[in-house]
């Protein structure tokens, strides 16, 4: 398992590449939100304007969707760094179990990085636990 650790960082980094991208999607909804906000729609449609919460809303939307997603993103490739510099495993391990969301890539990535970082050869990669129970 020791030697997956590089393809998993390289995989981290790409689904996070892939999630930032996708949320560039966003855009559309605030560019949505500011279109029918805007005094183009309410002088062309001579009256039956949507109401304006109607744009402050796609615009909010598309805020809180933006800055969801590209954290998520970042995360993810965070996670891909850490790994490859042998770092916070319990913090890849949580992002892992947060990809397990997003089906069907990320559930496969979230499986495959719990099952690499829990092996007791990339514990000791890793620098062994630091807490350790004796029973």
């Amino acid at each position: 398992m020791k030697r997956d650790l590089s393809l998993l960082s390289i995989l981290h980094y790409l689904n996070g590449a892939f999630i930032c991208f996708t949320g560039l999607a966003a855009f559309l909804f605030i560019g949505l939100g500011v279109f029918l906000s805007s005094d183009f729609v309410a002088d062309q449609s001579g009256g039956d304007a949507a109401p304006g919460w109607i744009g402050v809303l796609f615009q909010t939307f598309g805020w809180v969707f933006l800055l969801i997603v590209e954290g998520w993103g970042l995360l993810n490739i965070l996670s891909g760094y850490w790994i490859s510099r042998r770092r916070n495993r319990a913090a890849s391990q949580v992002i892992a179990a947060l990809n397990c969301l997003n089906f069907p890539f990320g559930m496969a990535l979230g499986i495959y990085t719990l099952v690499s970082l829990s092996d007791d050869q990339v514990r000791q990669e890793y620098g062994g636990e630091r807490h350790r129970f004796a029973y």
